[in-house]
């Protein structure tokens, strides 16, 4: 009778709960339902779930298991614990001891304590646990793993640990399949000496890549970065800052930029800044629609209507290169270059740049490019068909003392320009080759020439073809222009005329040499020419092989003129009328003046001197040699040049 019933009550206990295999069983009656005591090698099946332990007891559907305790499904879960306690009805296992929920091969939860709902494979913990997928550790205090949504959730001190990052949050969403965690709290990711945090996101882990919103911010050391969105792309290490109405911002002690998108390159230390960007450091600022900045080897390309500050310069453009390490610009659309320390500025079409060699092209699609410095207070607006700069290194000579020292820098800086000799094309080195060649036969045609060893360095800058110039109190045209910085001095060429009031100068070669951004002296050589008038009908002259000006406080203090000097010049009496003609003819003549006025002449080695009556005077047979007035070339404002 005892035995009936106990094979009775195990066919209905094998309904719900499957026992397939046990050493030994002890089936205790006494009780409904009664109790099976199971030993060694357990193995039972219940709900599509293998469950195996070393001991265990079953009393109707309700199982407790010691020892070895594993649960199986589908060959991916698996479950070990050192006890469990399994409710055949609610399909609810408690599992305690040393637990590791495993999905997959590379993939494990450690805990101490587990709820699983072996029906809806759904595993609950809230005494600490520990994810291990792939190389990164998910710890948290509290979660749930549900594993037919390959999703587990993780609450309460929430650590992520990487190969290279930490992640550290109170809420999290962990897609096991695509390793992609999705923040529901704010969060923090550091990553060596960086850290970011964002109220809203997610991160992979895999590839460690990932967007944060919500009160994004990057922090690295005293660098603070704001955006409406940060993406850190942790393959390459670049972190990206977006943001929509309002600009992403990044601030350090060294520097800072904003724009619509910030992309950071950790590894190369370089960034791309896109739109309405901007960009400052402690020497430099940049502005333009988008930026590239090399930090590391401070390069700067930028796209749009653009600015770079690198002080004394400033140069904005519609597209602009810059690199700073080797002073490179290359400047295109709507140019303009300033030198806030020499007061001068460029605005051309096209500005090609080389600062360690001084090396400068400035060109114009249509029309001519412009040049803007200040002289006296006043700006003076220059125009040629190109400018360029270069840089000569040579050696200071000293030539015989039959040429004056500044007949021969003139000597020199006509060999600049003058190559029909300087063919100026676009590779500035080619003038630098040409300058030197060209100064070298200047400076070497006595060979009484001494030679110092000393090296002198020159730094040029020249104008080329239809070169016209205006100041208020100032103007002047040539075909080609040189200004040297060595002296200060511009020299003009190839039918230069200068114009002040109602003075016109001109001869084959005029200078003007400034000292402190004023004239100091102005000479014409071969030919100088002083022509004066207050009416255009009749004319004082000056001529001379050479004429020396020279000024103080800008106004004219004394002229010397020397070589076959000739002077024409009319007489008036109180009322201003002309009552006669003066010609005199000198080997030198000497003028003083004072408010504009000749107050003293003197005239050296057997000077002539005739007065002829107005009436008598053949004018015209009295102008010099080469007589010219040339006023339709003179500007009349900078609009003209």
């Amino acid at each position: 009778m005892v035995i009936l019933l106990a094979l009775s009550l195990k066919v209905v206990a094998q309904t719900k709960i499957s026992i397939h295999s046990e050493d030994n069983q002890i089936i205790d009656a006494r009780e409904d339902p009664p109790t099976q005591f199971l030993n060694g090698n357990v193995r039972i099946y219940h709900a599509h779930t293998f469950m195996y332990c070393d001991t265990a007891v079953l009393r109707g559907n309700v199982l407790r298991m010691r020892n070895n305790v594993s649960f199986i499904q589908n060959d991916t879960i698996r479950i070990f614990a050192d006890s469990a306690k399994y409710n055949g009805d609610s399909l609810i296992a408690y599992l305690y001891g040393n637990i590791i929920l495993e999905n997959g091969f590379n993939r494990k939860l450690y805990t101490t304590s587990l709820k699983y709902d072996v029906g809806r494979k759904i595993a609950y913990y809230n005494d600490n646990a520990r994810m291990e997928d792939k190389g990164s550790s998910l710890i948290s205090r509290r979660g749930r793993y549900v594993l037919n949504d390959k999703t587990a959730y993780f609450y309460e001190n929430v650590k992520v640990l990487g190969d290279q990052f930490e992640l550290i949050t109170d809420s999290l969403a962990y897609n096991t399949e695509t390793q992609i965690a999705h923040y529901l709290a704010p969060v923090q990711i550091t990553k060596d000496s960086a850290l970011i945090y964002s109220e809203n996101g997610w991160f992979n882990l895999g590839i460690q890549e990932g967007e944060f919103t919500g009160n994004a911010q990057y922090i690295e050391g005293n660098t603070i970065a704001h955006a409406d969105t940060i993406r850190y792309e942790g393959e390459h290490d670049i972190v990206r800052l977006i943001s929509g109405k309002t600009l992403s911002t990044y601030t350090s002690d060294q520097d800072t930029a904003s724009a619509q998108i910030i992309a950071y390159d950790r590894k190369n230390e370089t960034y791309t800044l896109n739109g309405n960007a901007h960009y400052k450091n402690k020497t430099n600022e940049v502005k333009g629609v988008d930026i590239f900045y090399d930090k590391k080897n401070e390069k700067f390309k930028v796209v749009g209507r653009s600015e770079v500050s690198d002080p004394p310069m400033i140069i904005k453009a519609d597209t602009l290169d810059y690199d700073k390490t080797i002073q490179y610009g290359k400047a295109d659309g709507n140019v303009i270059w300033m030198d806030t320390s020499a007061q001068t500025t460029i605005v051309a079409d096209h500005v090609l740049y080389h600062g360690n060699t001084n090396d400068m092209l400035v060109t114009n699609d249509i029309g001519r490019p412009l040049f803007i410095t200040v002289m006296d207070h006043d700006s003076l607006y220059m125009k040629a068909d190109t400018f360029k700069s270069f840089r000569v290194i040579r050696e200071r000579i000293i030539l015989p003392d039959r040429r004056s020292g500044r007949s021969q820098q003139v000597e020199r800086d006509t060999a600049v320009v003058s190559k029909d000799t300087l063919q100026m094309n676009d590779t500035p080195k080619s003038d630098m080759d040409s300058l030197t060649q060209a100064d070298s036969i200047a400076s070497r045609i006595n060979s009484d020439t001494i030679y110092t060893g000393i090296m002198d360095t020159m730094d040029y800058f020249v104008g080329y073809h239809t070169v016209r110039i205006f100041k208020s109190d100032m103007q002047a045209v040539c075909d080609s222009l040189v200004f040297s910085k060595f002296d200060s001095t511009f020299t003009l060429m190839r039918s230069p005329f200068l114009w002040s009031d109602s003075t016109q100068i001109n001869g084959d070669t005029i200078t003007l040499t400034l000292k402190d951004k004023k004239i100091d002296h102005l000479s014409a050589f071969r030919n100088g020419t002083i022509l004066s008038t207050e009416d255009n009908l009749f004319f004082d002259q000056i001529q001379g092989r050479a004429l020396l000006i020279r000024f103080e406080d800008s106004k004219m203090k004394s002229m010397d003129v020397s070589g076959d000097a000739k002077m024409v010049f009319y007489l008036k009496d109180e009322d201003k009328a002309y009552i006669g003609v003066n010609v005199t003819e000198a080997s030198t003549m000497k003028f003083d003046f004072k408010d504009k006025k000749v107050t003293d002449i003197k005239n050296y080695k057997e000077p002539r001197s005739t007065v002829f009556p107005m009436r008598t005077a053949a004018h015209e047979t009295l102008k010099i040699k080469g007589f010219k007035w040339n006023q339709s070339q003179r500007p009349k404002s900078k609009d003209d040049i």
